[in-house]
């Protein structure tokens, strides 16, 4: 652990950090006044907290957000638009399963009578940006934009497939939870039987931080910090910050609307901020931010297994980079093949968390 902590103290030349952070205009450090958002978070609970406070100020009539469904036993993501807290506070917690927004959010939104918030991830809050510079009624409509730091997203097989693996005998899944609580958090996952499981979340995210099961747009991406957007979002992976008693969440506020939500919430006591630095936020992010971004060397690796890229970044790219982005395409490839799945869910932990940690380390040097 020591080893990867000298590692993940980079430094972040000015250029680096615009490139891999987009425009930022100020970086705040925050949580939820309000501990029960705490508790039910993935991360720091602001995000709900800033959603709260705009319907209840009635800066804005509805927020678009995410649910979990369990149908039929398999968990599903389901958009809604939140009017109040509760409905809000039902949407909490990190989702790392696939969602069709074009498909399933914009009707929402655009059938939608009111002013609105959006919450949604880095590649969906572009496709909505593409939409508000066409259509003039769905932009005023439209009053905030948060998007959520995004490494890359999983489709549904991994969750179904660690169901399956902790459910055992307990009858058909009814509810559950990717992540929640302090630092990397629990995964919960309630039965028929009435039987609930709690498990460490990487439980689930050994694969997922490995690339098995990942959606295949998620390699042409370079966004990670989520840039058309008023206020991004995201989880502090800082050790300093892993022994504070309250998790924080980042805010990076892009736009004056951005501004104005956060400094309003914290007026109102509705959220806890501090000013932050973009070093921190780059630090707490300073595996996965830099290889998310650097297209360009899984557009070359990709000829491997015959994948093409469009390279929009056109990034340098160093020998241990080369590795990790065959081991991440392959490892995908891998895992959409029914050896391959069987393989992945069949290697017992202690060997994938070592595969991990050597990943890891090639992700820092």
């Amino acid at each position: 652990m020591m080893l990867l902590t000298r590692l993940g103290l980079k430094e972040w030349p000015e250029a680096d950090a615009r490139r891999y952070l987009g425009d930022v205009d100020r970086v705040y450090l925050t949580y939820a006044c309000d501990e029960l958002l705490r508790r039910q978070s993935a991360s720091g609970g602001s995000v709900s907290a800033l959603l709260i406070h705009l319907l209840e100020t009635g800066q804005v009539d509805g927020a678009l957000v995410l649910t979990l469904e369990v149908e039929g036993g398999r968990v599903r993501p389901k958009f809604v638009i939140a009017r109040d807290r509760q409905q809000v506070m039902s949407a909490q917690g990190s989702k790392y399963v696939t969602v069709h927004f074009a498909a399933h959010a914009m009707p929402l939104i655009r059938a939608f009578e009111g002013r609105l918030a959006v919450v949604a991830l880095p590649c969906d809050a572009k496709l909505l940006h593409r939409a508000r510079q066409r259509e003039t009624e769905l932009n005023e409509k439209i009053r905030l934009v948060i998007t959520l730091v995004c490494g890359h997203n999983s489709e549904p097989e991994l969750t179904d497939a660690v169901v399956r693996k902790i459910g055992g005998d307990h009858g058909p899944l009814k509810c559950y939870h990717y992540r929640s609580g302090h630092w990397r958090g629990q995964l919960t996952a309630a039965f028929s039987d009435g039987t609930v499981i709690r498990k460490p979340f990487n439980t689930f995210s050994v694969y997922r931080n490995l690339y098995f099961f990942t959606q295949r747009k998620c390699h042409h991406c370079h966004d990670h910090f989520g840039y058309y957007c008023d206020i991004s979002a995201g989880d502090i992976w800082s050790l300093k910050m892993k022994h504070d008693p309250i998790k924080h969440t980042a805010l990076l506020a892009r736009t004056a609307a951005g501004i104005r939500a956060i400094e309003a919430a914290v007026a109102e006591q509705a959220l806890a901020a501090r000013p932050g630095t973009e070093r921190e936020i780059l630090d707490g992010q300073s595996r996965t931010a830099p290889f998310h971004y650097n297209v360009t060397v899984r557009k070359r690796v990709g000829k491997v297994f015959g994948d093409r890229f469009k390279d929009p970044v056109h990034a340098r790219v160093r020998l241990p980079e080369y590795l990790v982005a065959l081991m991440a395409l392959g490892n995908q490839k891998l895992s959409r093949t029914k050896l391959g799945r069987k393989l992945i869910l069949a290697t017992p932990k202690p060997i994938l968390k070592a595969y991990l940690y050597f990943f890891k380390i090639l992700e820092l040097i």
